[in-house]
Formats: C-alpha cells, structure tokens, sequence
C-alpha cells in the first residue's frame, strides 16, 4: 500500500516538474532556463528534482519520450492502416488538442530530439503500412525505409508549417495537404 501511494507521489512529482518545464519553454530558449527556474514553477524542492532527474536534460528527454509515446498510442488507436502510409488525420487531431504542449517541443532544443526519435518511430509504422498497401506482386522503385523516411520528413514540415501559421487550418485540411504531398509520389513509385 505505501509504495502505491509513493508512486502517486512520485508520478504527481515528475508531472509538476514536466508541466513546470514546458510553461518555460512556450517563455524562453530551454538553453535559458535553469533547473531553480523549474523549482520555483513547480514549487519543488532541489533535492526531490534530484531524486528524479539528473539534470534539466533529463527531464527534457522524459518529456519528449512521453509525447512520443502519447503520440504512438494516438497512432496506433487506429491500427495499421491499409488505405493509407500514416494515420495522419488523426495524429493532426491530436497535435491540435495538444497544442500547448506540442509548441513547446516545436521551437528549440527539444525539437531536434523530438524529431528524432518520433521520426524513427513512426517510420516503423509508415513501413508496415507500404507494405499492407503493396499488392502482392508490387516492388516499390525506392528502398521502403526512404519512402518511410520521405513521408515522416514531409508530415513533420507540414506541422512545422502549421505552428508557423499559427494552425489557422483545420486537421483535416493538413491532413488534405499531406495526401496531396505524398500519395501521388508513392502510387507512382509502385510497380
């Protein structure tokens, strides 16, 4: 029962110290901040952020693999889609609800980690997806791992895009955009 309640504590801890960062950063460069900026918005003790992270880039990464996973669970909710490379309607719906958060990670340090591992990921999928696509007989003129790699660079500029025009379009016109972009290349690429 004790370890229940510490993991409580321990989860509400590490979700103060998270939200702390993110508000920071939608504020300033994550360069700028320092780990008494995050206590002091968490009302956090130094020696409980110690007690979870080892640095300010730790924390940085738990964030980023959180929204990774997040964004992998929103993703494959929809499982492996047949009809297309990406559930990219959905995870726009997703980006949209998670705005905030999203633009924080958008901007900065975070980004160049986020896009790395997200890329990666989703890549994995986008694979499975050409491949389900593929009739039997069908060989694809470009490895699967640069198509894959081609269509994630191409959704990940699209939300780039989007945060710049401040999301004034709706998912489902980004998601419009992104068919345009990439179904005609890999319908062509099919043989």
């Amino acid at each position: 029962m004790k370890s229940q309640k510490e993991d409580r504590r321990s989860r509400r801890t590490q979700q103060l110290l998270g939200d702390a960062l993110v508000e920071l950063m939608l504020e300033k460069h994550f360069e700028n901040i320092t780990v008494q900026d995050i206590l002091d918005r968490a009302n956090v003790g130094r020696s409980t952020f110690y007690a979870h992270y080892t640095d300010k880039e730790s924390l940085l990464l738990s964030q980023i693999k959180h929204i990774i996973h997040e964004m992998e669970a929103y993703a494959s909710d929809s499982g492996s889609n047949p009809h297309g490379v990406l559930p990219s309607l959905e995870l726009f719906r997703h980006v949209k609800e998670q705005r905030r958060l999203m633009q924080a990670f958008v901007w900065g340090r975070g980004a160049e980690i986020l896009t790395q591992d997200f890329q990666g990921q989703i890549s994995k999928m986008i694979e499975q997806n050409l491949h389900l696509m593929a009739v039997d007989t069908a060989v694809f003129a470009v490895p699967v791992s640069v198509i894959a790699k081609f269509v994630m660079s191409t959704f990940l500029m699209l939300l780039r895009w989007w945060f710049d025009e401040d999301m004034r379009h709706t998912p489902e016109e980004m998601n419009e955009m992104f068919q345009k972009l990439v179904m005609p290349g890999i319908h062509s690429l099919m043989g």
